[in-house]
């Protein structure tokens, strides 16, 4: 009796506190990113093979910055033309940071590359850094992305890491700051 005490207890606890479809669902609605873009979360698309939960999850960890995180996705959509697209979109994102990354910390020349349009901060930037769209000073580039809104970008070294920084500005206020490896 004593072994199956413990054993009901961490089957009830791991019942309390699993995360269903339907929860990711609803904190997708609630525009819930960070609960999204989890570990438990990437776990369930890969087990169930998911396509939709792989593309909320995506979407989520984007808009959290978490860049690396759309690997998994980008594998998985493949089957059809708007998982197709949707894994393009993902990869355009992924590569123009890793490219960014490595002009900027390695003087990789990348004013040769051409990649399609995204609405997406670090894709605005890799554009107007191949076209060479800003203002350099001490090694911080300047970009002005419209009347109210610019940014600067940098590499800071951090726990021996060189990290890509880009700092928001609403009306020169500082608004956000993203950190990129």
């Amino acid at each position: 009796m004593k072994i199956k005490f413990p054993f009901f207890i961490f089957f009830a606890v791991n019942m309390l506190f699993s995360i269903t479809i339907d929860d990711i669902k609803n904190w997708d609605k609630l525009d819930q990113y960070n609960r999204i873009c989890q570990s438990e979360v990437r776990d369930i698309f890969i087990e169930k093979q998911n396509i939709s939960m792989a593309n909320i999850y995506a979407n989520a960890c984007l808009k959290m910055d978490k860049v690396n995180e759309l690997i998994i996705p980008i594998v998985m959509l493949y089957k059809t033309k708007e998982e197709r697209e949707n894994a393009s979109l993902y990869a355009t994102v992924l590569f123009q940071k890793k490219m960014l990354y490595l002009s900027l910390v390695d003087g990789f020349d990348i004013s040769f590359i051409k990649t399609p349009k995204v609405d997406y901060i670090l894709s605005i930037i890799f554009d107007k850094y191949v076209n060479k769209d800003y203002i350099k000073n001490n090694g911080i580039y300047k970009f002005i992305l419209d009347k109210e809104n610019s940014c600067n970008l940098f590499i800071k070294n951090e726990d021996g890491i060189d990290k890509m920084i880009i700092a928001l500005y609403r009306n020169e206020k500082l608004i956000s700051i993203k950190k990129f490896w």
